[in-house]
């Protein structure tokens, strides 16, 4: 149908009116809803899904462009049409209304043909918008994501993770990062083949990102390499949640093209506040240096930043 998924708003205090536009409209597959006041309609269309509307100029509680510029200023309704309706043919006002937001006028008394061209015009011009916002949308997600394990990528990582430790800084809160390695992981491609080692940081993609909070981020840092942002957690929670993780990786037997394989993670963990740690490069190093010493002392396990090892010992 014409207006599959498209609805019209019809705001008009004639009651005649909205009811001879819904006829019409309804007859041509579009969907209706109808408001006989400028604040009914300002309330509800910031609530209930809509595409075009049709604002009467004269409304009885107030001018139709004064809706129409609130409506076109929100961010949100920026791809939404408004036809403005009136019974006055001054240019002044068209001009007016135009500049204000409005995508199209009518004058009444009106064609219903020539109304309804009109609004098919707008549903084109809207379902173009809303192609090239869902475009714009795929396009802006492929921009931040690891294209095999479909993960934040390094660059939007860093990104994120400057703006979280300023934050943190600001307000003095915790904020721990995990830097997880895929053990031994130069022996799977070499011994099973590269289309097998996909599958492993595939597998263990989804583990990270399954076990992780929604507020936490988790990215691939390159290569076999993963880290982990957690905003809200001090070190000794985030030791905790990085040796479940450890733990969960070591016990899953994962599935692939050469048999399933088991695989083990070394972690290193840091967090801030911390009186030696000023910036979020200086985190990370801090988190790596902790990934370096797992490896060293035999891999499979999670270090800590040496603040707190060196707590634990004392």
């Amino acid at each position: 149908m014409a207006g599959s998924h498209f609805r019209v708003a019809i705001v008009d205090d004639d009651a005649a009116i909205r009811r001879l536009v819904r006829l019409f409209l309804k007859r041509s597959g579009y969907d209706t809803v109808e408001f006989a006041t400028g604040n009914e309609a300002r309330e509800q269309l910031q609530t209930i899904p809509w595409d075009l509307a049709i604002l009467d100029r004269r409304l009885p509680d107030m001018d139709g462009v004064e809706l129409c510029q609130e409506l076109k200023s929100d961010p949100e309704f920026k791809s939404r049409y408004v036809i403005m309706l009136t019974g006055e043919d001054e240019q002044e006002d068209k001009v007016e209304g135009l500049d204000l937001g409005a995508d199209d006028y009518i004058t009444k008394p009106f064609q219903y043909p020539e109304l309804l061209a009109r609004i098919r015009a707008a549903k084109r011009i809207v379902d173009l918008q809303k192609e090239l916002m869902e475009t714009n949308k795929r396009l802006e997600r492929l921009s931040i994501t690891d294209g095999l394990t479909n993960l934040y990528n390094h660059r939007y990582f860093q990104d994120e993770f400057a703006r979280a430790f300023e934050e943190s800084a600001r307000y003095g809160r915790p904020l721990s990062l995990a830097m997880a390695d895929i053990d031994f992981f130069k022996k799977i491609n070499d011994n099973y083949g590269h289309a097998v080692g996909d599958e492993v940081l595939k597998a263990v993609s989804r583990m990270f990102q399954e076990s992780s909070r929604s507020t936490d981020l988790v990215a691939r840092y390159g290569g076999e390499e993963f880290a982990i942002m957690m905003p809200e957690t001090d070190l000794r929670a985030a030791i905790v949640f990085a040796e479940k993780l450890r733990a969960l990786i070591e016990s899953t037997q994962i599935p692939t093209q050469g048999g399933p394989l088991q695989v083990n993670v070394s972690v290193g963990v840091a967090a801030v506040p911390h009186p030696n740690i000023h910036s979020a490069k200086e985190l990370i190093i801090a988190a790596d240096n902790a990934l370096y010493r797992a490896k060293e002392a035999g891999r499979n396990q999670v270090q800590a930043e040496e603040r707190f090892t060196a707590a634990a010992r004392g």
